[in-house]
């Protein structure tokens, strides 16, 4: 009895030495762009300013969303993902409502999680540009 405890024990113990390792090692494999890439989907909010929806919640046969940001760079191109899909590439102004177009969009409506909206700019304003704000809400979607 007294034995099974101590090689359970030392299993466990072993299994976190070997995966905190491999963690490590991970990290050390990835250039600079993937680890704030990777920083990014952890932390899910940098960068100046905010996004708000003003429709957090819509319905299945509701066809645009809208929001409205404030303290975001006014000056770089801003990129805006529904459901993963990129609805939005434009420069944008504070404080100013958008509406989205999101119809077409395969996940937009769905009911069984909340849907993102995702909005980020890049440091040279490229959709593959090291990314120097992400911001993320959800919103609900009930049915009609």
């Amino acid at each position: 009895m007294f034995l099974k405890k101590i090689i359970g024990l030392s299993s466990i113990l072993f299994a976190g030495i070997t995966l905190s390792g491999c963690s490590n090692i991970i990290e050390d494999s990835l250039d600079s762009s993937d680890k704030a890439d990777i920083e990014i989907a952890i932390k899910r909010d940098t960068g100046n300013g905010s996004i708000e929806l003003l429709t957090p919640k819509i319905t299945t046969k509701d066809n645009q969303l809208e929001f409205m940001t404030e303290g975001i760079d006014e000056n770089k191109v801003t990129y805006i993902f529904v459901a993963n899909k990129k609805v939005f590439e434009q420069k944008i102004k504070n404080d100013e409502s958008y509406k989205l177009n999101i119809l077409d969009i395969k996940d937009a409506h769905r009911t069984d999680y909340n849907p993102k909206v995702q909005l980020f700019q890049t440091i040279d304003d490229t959709e593959d540009g090291d990314i120097v704000t992400f911001k993320q809400v959800r919103y609900k979607v009930k049915k009609d």
